[in-house]
């Protein structure tokens, strides 16, 4: 199977392998940072970018740090875990801007650019599927038995990287209908190799996805994302996000009342008013009634 998926990983904590509780892995382009790399314009921007250049997307340092401490009154530090598309000499930026942001992590996982430039396969930066879906196989090797709480957003095919890879972990896929879905996705058949091999390795892990959550940034319409289940939940922003994880018990109130600070000090935030969210956060059952009242005047 020669060298594998061309990826770079960073993984500072190991797991004991009996964990069996919760690891967040967030995806950071587009749904903690605004970047972009959609083309070569982007690309090319990416290498002279400084921390203080990066801009998070409001309020999602608020919930990457709610999650990380837990629901409880003591500081849990559950296992958090990031993938970046960046090449890997960008480590010390994106961490620089995590430290800004308050942001405590575990590890992260790049996208190797030099090994696929040398390999002559420019068009793999621009391919994001087979990307994340190496990266996640790759991950659970270190976390067999984690529930597995995966952020992603709209723009790169997340949801439907996220939902292959939990329908093979969780025993709804078979090989052959894992290798033809890629294939369907524009896959190339030498990474769909490597995916399949790494999945096997993974197929006797018991832990599960818990939940998906997709932030909507290119403002997708929720309803798009029916097809994938209940194990999905499409969200409008940080502090829909963070109504989401508190109806799951993920963060606590405090959480949720600092993402809603910070995108209600945002002129104009695009995804609307406060309260029109909270509305369709409550229509869309993204948090129930009961949980609701529990926040008070979130």
């Amino acid at each position: 199977m020669g060298r594998g998926y061309p990826l770079s990983v960073g993984n500072d904590r190991v797991l004991p392998a009996e964990y069996a509780g919760p690891a967040f892995v967030w995806d950071i382009d587009k749904t903690y940072l605004s970047t972009a790399f959609s083309s070569w314009r982007g690309l090319a921007r990416v290498p002279v970018e400084f921390a203080v250049d990066k801009r998070a997307i409001p309020g999602m340092p608020e919930v990457l740090r709610g999650l990380r401490r837990g629901p409880g009154r003591e500081v849990e530090c559950r296992p958090l875990y990031f993938i970046s598309a960046s090449p890997p000499f960008l480590r010390g930026t994106i961490e620089g801007k995590m430290l800004l942001d308050g942001v405590e992590h575990d590890g992260i996982t790049f996208k190797d650019w030099l090994r696929t430039l040398l390999e002559l396969r420019p068009g793999r930066l621009f391919e994001q599927l087979g990307f994340k879906v190496a990266a996640l196989l790759r991950g659970r090797l270190d976390r067999p038995r984690a529930r597995e709480y995966l952020f992603g957003d709209d723009y790169e095919q997340d949801a439907v990287a996220y939902s292959l890879y939990a329908r093979w972990l969780h025993g709804e896929l078979k090989a052959g209908e894992l290798d033809e879905a890629l294939a369907a996705e524009g896959v190339a058949a030498d990474d769909r190799r490597h995916i399949l091999d790494s999945a096997e390795r993974i197929r006797g892990a018991r832990g599960r996805v818990g939940r998906i959550y997709i932030h909507l940034e290119r403002n997708s319409r929720p309803q798009d994302f029916k097809k994938y289940g209940d194990l999905l939940v499409a969200v409008r922003g940080a502090w829909q996000l963070a109504l989401a994880l508190f109806q799951e018990g993920l963060v606590d109130a405090a959480c949720v009342r600092a993402a809603r600070e910070a995108v209600s000090s945002v002129p104009e935030y695009r995804f609307g008013d406060v309260r029109e969210l909270g509305a369709d956060g409550l229509k869309r059952k993204l948090i129930s009634r009961e949980k609701w009242r529990r926040l008070g005047k979130p």
